[in-house]
């Protein structure tokens, strides 16, 4: 079985196996859901969103165990004229966070979000 059949077995979206929903939703957020066929894993999203958009990793701009609550300081501060937002991956999630880093797109909301940042992504326009 390959990488993404196992993918599309464990993928929590019933009616489209080929995106998982947490993906589906901050695609569909930035317009493009539909530019690949798909969305299970972060570089998914990010080549998605290239069709689109600049977007660069800044996960060397964070300490390390930066939780997403600590991360939004530092999102703001590399934030530019030219800033949409940033694309925050966890374990097995990823949500959308806006140029100052407050959440937009977050299919598992929390109050207060302790979740360890393990991938971090500037979205600019082009």
């Amino acid at each position: 079985m390959s990488k993404r059949e196992k993918f599309k077995k464990h993928s929590n979206n019933i009616s489209n196996t080929n995106k998982n929903i947490c993906g589906l939703a901050v695609a569909t957020t930035l317009g493009v859901a539909n530019a690949t066929r798909y969305l299970h894993t972060m570089d998914d999203i990010v080549k998605a969103a290239r069709t689109r958009f600049t977007v660069r990793s800044r996960l060397s701009q964070l300490n390390k165990n930066k939780s997403i609550g600590n991360a939004r300081a530092k999102m703001n501060s590399l934030a530019n004229d030219h800033t949409i937002g940033f694309l925050i991956g966890i374990d097995g999630h990823v949500l959308l966070a806006d140029a100052n880093g407050q959440t937009i797109t977050d299919t598992d909301p929390r109050q207060r979000d302790r979740r360890k940042v393990t991938e971090l992504y500037i979205i600019e326009r082009i």
